[in-house]
């Protein structure tokens, strides 16, 4: 009688164990879809920062072009020599901030799939503690009986 019992509690520790591991899975599998979301939103984010620094230089090229053409200097080297150093700040300040985007989404990408691994490992583990669990209760069942 006691043997049943002893391999019945061994049955649910093992059932116990193995969904466990299937929540664990479950809470990566959700950590991972809003790592994916977050990764998704810092991809905007970096459009809009490329964007806003563009706007910003077209602003002030505009500026800066009506400010020389009331000084009558529109076709001055000096200008044309301020209008390209403005273009090159521009450019790195836009690749400076695309380059930080794609390696923060990078980032996320990589915890994402560690996310996923971490919660095929717990249902794994799961399994094999639940297995174990079964062996070692139906030694002691037939080692009683």
């Amino acid at each position: 009688m006691f043997q049943v019992l002893g391999l019945i509690g061994s049955a649910l520790a093992a059932s116990a164990t193995i969904a466990k591991g299937q929540e664990v899975k479950r809470q990566k599998e959700a950590e991972a879809a809003q790592l994916e979301q977050e990764r998704f939103q810092r991809k905007i984010q970096t459009m809009e920062a490329h964007n806003d620094i563009l706007d910003e230089y077209d602003d002030a090229v505009e500026v800066n072009e009506s400010l020389f053409g009331f000084m009558n200097r529109d076709d001055d080297n000096s200008i044309r020599a301020f209008r390209e150093s403005q273009e090159a700040i521009a450019g790195e300040d836009t690749k400076r901030i695309d380059f930080k985007g794609v390696a923060e989404r990078e980032q996320l990408r990589l915890r994402k799939l560690s996310a996923l691994r971490a919660g095929d490992a717990a249902v794994r583990a799961s399994q094999m503690s639940a297995l174990s669990t079964l062996a070692s209760g139906a030694a002691d069942f037939y080692k009683s009986s």
